[in-house]
């Protein structure tokens, strides 16, 4: 099954035109009962840093995505740098412009889709709609 996934975020990084994808999942730690968002699956990386980044509910764009249920994204983010602290995974991969959705299973978060540019790209409704709906289509891997 992580093949699978693997391949389809391959595939999705092709189809959206889009210079980075990622897909973060959670584990929950039975005995402190904290839940561990990290990058699980990535296309288009420049280095393996991400694999470092472990983020809680409500810190990074995982843990925000995770902890709203709902879309975000951000844009001109390498002259932000409070933003590049407070989001590692586009310092890391030095990205510019993201946007990333909840993939939703009966009204729960079950991963986080993330796509990134390394320019500054707009980012207009029917790619949020697109994307939106590849997000729907990742998560029956979930």
């Amino acid at each position: 099954m992580t093949d699978q996934i693997q391949q389809r975020i391959d595939q999705l990084k092709e189809e959206l035109q889009v210079d980075f994808i990622a897909l973060a999942l959670s584990t929950l730690n039975e005995m402190t009962k904290v839940r561990m968002i990290r990058w699980k699956y990535v296309s288009g990386n420049t280095n393996q840093q991400y694999q470092r980044i472990r983020l809680q509910v409500g810190k990074g764009i995982g843990g925000i995505v995770w902890r709203t249920g709902r879309a975000y994204q951000a844009t001109n983010l390498q002259k932000q740098p409070g933003k590049l602290v407070e989001l590692p995974i586009t310092r890391m991969e030095k990205l510019e412009t993201i946007a990333a959705f909840p993939a939703l299973e009966r009204g729960e978060v079950k991963g986080v889709l993330l796509i990134g540019y390394r320019k500054t790209t707009i980012i207009n409704d029917d790619f949020l709609a697109v994307a939106q709906g590849k997000t729907d289509e990742i998560t029956v891997y979930l």
